[in-house]
């Protein structure tokens, strides 16, 4: 169940340290700068497509300067359409797009924890996400997204409790 950290490189140092606290925690992530294909290849869409399709997961890093950035909101497209988990986590004292109002946002450390309890929750609950949450039986697509939906809403209430 990989997460896939989208973020605008000008927060790059953020989503760097976002990763290392997920694979602290033993899970597993897919972040651009450390992958040498989306360094050099003639296709970057091709290859955020692909990582998004096998990650379970979207954490979108989110600041002030994201609103200048196709990526993100490309990215997070790509995962709505696949019914991924996504959350995103605000730095700064930015408002976020009305969009992301659908997902749980995070803003600091603790809330982090919270996704990460959430994210090993789903995993002993026999929650996790199929992958072939696109190409996948009816009954598989509608399973996963009723998960993702309850996903959401717990984490939401629970960063919303801050407990």
């Amino acid at each position: 169940m990989p997460v896939f950290i989208s973020y605008r490189h000008m927060d790059r140092a953020r989503a760097i340290a976002i990763n290392s606290r997920l694979m602290q925690a033993n899970i597993k992530t897919y972040l651009d700068v450390l992958d040498a294909e989306s360094q050099t290849t003639d296709d970057i869409t091709g290859v955020i497509t692909r990582n998004i399709s096998e990650c379970t997961h979207l954490l979108a890093v989110v600041s002030e300067k994201t609103a200048l950035s196709w990526w993100v909101p490309f990215e997070i497209g790509e995962a709505t359409i696949t019914n991924r988990r996504i959350c995103s986590f605000k730095t700064g004292p930015t408002e976020l797009p009305l969009y992301l109002d659908k997902w749980p946002k995070l803003s600091n450390e603790k809330d982090l924890e919270f996704f990460i309890d959430a994210y090993r929750s789903e995993g002993t609950t026999k929650r996790s996400m199929l992958l072939d949450s696109v190409t996948g039986t009816q009954s598989n697509r509608s399973a996963n997204k009723s998960n993702a939906d309850q996903f959401h809403e717990a984490l939401k209430n629970r960063v919303h409790r801050g407990f």
